[in-house]
């Protein structure tokens, strides 16, 4: 960082950031060794450190106005991720039928030809067999699934390894699964 000439916006919110100790420990490190060769940033880390320790005798049994939780909670969402870190929120992307009764929300799709997806299946429904051309990965989120005869529920994981096949997949009640799996997968010949 550079000597600031006055102080600024960035300058401002840095110096809140520190005096509050909210900066992650890398920037912090940063933010102190600026503080010695920027009298600007140091007066203001000063001055945020000293209003930040009056701050509980200011207010007895004051409310926050309404809004301010809101806006905390949209900031804090709107941080990036670190470079390399994909997030996908909860309302984040769209769920696509892949037959009737099944709908998935892609998280992730690999170059290599895996992908990372949530699978719903409604009460009843019935996914057409397939054979894996990769390791497939399936954990229960909610509700149960049967592969066949065996039946999984939440908290259970199946890994089916490359070349095995499920013939028979289905729900009663439905479900929720997190799969990995390949994009290469091939279906088998099936009458719903």
């Amino acid at each position: 960082m550079t000597e600031h000439p006055i102080a600024n916006e960035e300058v401002r919110e840095l110096a809140s950031l520190f005096a509050a100790g909210a900066l992650p420990p890398d920037e912090e490190a940063e933010f102190r060794a600026h503080l010695k060769a920027c009298g600007v940033c140091a007066g203001e880390a000063r001055a945020f450190r000293e209003t930040a320790g009056w701050i509980p005798f200011a207010f007895e049994g004051a409310s926050a106005p309404p809004q301010l939780r809101e806006k905390l909670l949209a900031r804090i969402q709107q941080l990036e991720p670190p470079p390399g870190v994909r997030i996908v929120r909860a309302g984040q992307g769209d769920w696509h039928t892949l037959v009737p009764g099944v709908t998935a929300k892609r998280l992730y799709a690999e170059s290599a030809g895996n992908v990372a997806l949530l699978v719903r299946m409604e009460p009843g429904a019935k996914y057409p067999p397939h054979s894996h051309a990769d390791v497939e990965h399936c954990y229960v989120l909610q509700g149960e699934v049967h592969f066949g005869d065996l039946v999984l529920h939440p908290g259970d994981y199946q890994c089916a390894m490359a070349s095995t096949k499920h013939r028979d997949s289905y729900t009663v009640d439905g479900c929720l699964l997190l799969i990995i799996a390949s994009q290469q997968n091939a279906m088998l010949p099936w009458t719903p």
